[in-house]
């Protein structure tokens, strides 16, 4: 009796350590995090303008934080830029993008 216990609970204790791994291989990255978020709008706007990697980086930064304190997704804030809400995020752009691009940017457009 005592053989087949510890059969059954060395067997019970490989299986369950066994299956610990798997639930921690399911967490899946979403586009809710502001970070994830950026990233996709920084690739977007990096194609559409062909931006450099300084541009980028400095895109994805100013996104991130902005998205951050205001609480709101980098979508919405690029959105709100485009038609004037954010004064302070259009000066960040300004200063970001060279004047082809904020142009480009601004009006997609137009060529």
């Amino acid at each position: 009796m005592k053989t087949y216990l510890k059969a059954l609970s060395t067997i019970c204790l490989f299986f369950g350590l066994m299956t610990q791994p798997v639930f921690g291989q399911k967490l899946q990255q979403d586009n809710s995090r502001h970070d994830e978020a950026a990233k996709i709008q920084v690739d977007q706007m990096s194609q559409m303008l062909n931006l450099d990697g300084s541009q980028q980086r400095a895109l994805f930064r100013a996104l991130v934080s902005e998205s951050t304190r205001s609480g709101q997704s980098p979508q919405i804030l690029l959105g709100k830029a485009a038609q004037d809400q954010n004064e302070a995020f259009v000066q960040t752009l300004k200063s970001i993008l060279t004047p082809d691009q904020f142009r480009k940017w601004k009006n997609p457009n137009r060529k």
